[in-house]
C-alpha cells in the first residue's frame, strides 16, 4: 500500500518533541516492515522547510532532506488534477464542527494535500489531525 503522510507525521519523524517523534518513527517503521511505501508531496516539503531556513538550520535542513530522499519516498510534483480537485475537496467538503460554532471549510494546505493523495493514487492519508479523519474520499489513519 502506497502512504501519503501528511506534513506533521514527516516534522514528527524528524524532529519532533521526543514522544511525538518516537510514535512517528516507530509507526513508519512498522509499515515499512510490512512492505508500505511512502509519499509526500512538494507542499509537504515547503510546510516542513519554513522553520529551518532561519539561522542555526544548517543541521534542522540536513536532518529533512535526509528523509526526504529516503530509499522507501516519492515527493509527488503538484498538478493541474490536484489543484482542481482541491478546489472542490475545500468547495465541498467542512471540518466537523463543534456547537455551537459553525463547520468551516478545509483549508487550502490540507484540501491540497488530500487531492495529492487522492490523484496519485495513494490507498492511505496518514495524519495526526484528528479533524480529517471523517474526509470520505481516501482512508485516513490517524497517527497512533
Amino acid at each position: 500500500m502506497l502512504y501519503y503522510l501528511d506534513s506533521a507525521i514527516v516534522i514528527y519523524a524528524v524532529e519532533g518533541n521526543p514522544t511525538n517523534q518516537q510514535r512517528a518513527l516507530n509507526h513508519l517503521a512498522a509499515l515499512e516492515l510490512a512492505g508500505h511505501r511512502f509519499a509526500i508531496s512538494e507542499l509537504t516539503r515547503t510546510e516542513c522547510l519554513v522553520p529551518v531556513f532561519g539561522p542555526g538550520g544548517g543541521q534542522r535542513l540536513s536532518d529533512f532532506f535526509r528523509f526526504f530522499h529516503g530509499p522507501n519516498l516519492r515527493t509527488l510534483i503538484l498538478t493541474s488534477a490536484m489543484h482542481e480537485r482541491a478546489g472542490a475537496i475545500r468547495g465541498g467538503h467542512t471540518y466537523p464542527a463543534i456547537p455551537p460554532a459553525q463547520p468551516t471549510r478545509y483549508g487550502m494546505a490540507d484540501a491540497l494535500h488530500l487531492a495529492a493523495a487522492i490523484e496519485f493514487g495513494c490507498d492511505v492519508f496518514l495524519t495526526n489531525d484528528n479533524q480529517l479523519a471523517n474526509f470520505p474520499d481516501i482512508t485516513i489513519e490517524v497517527l497512533p
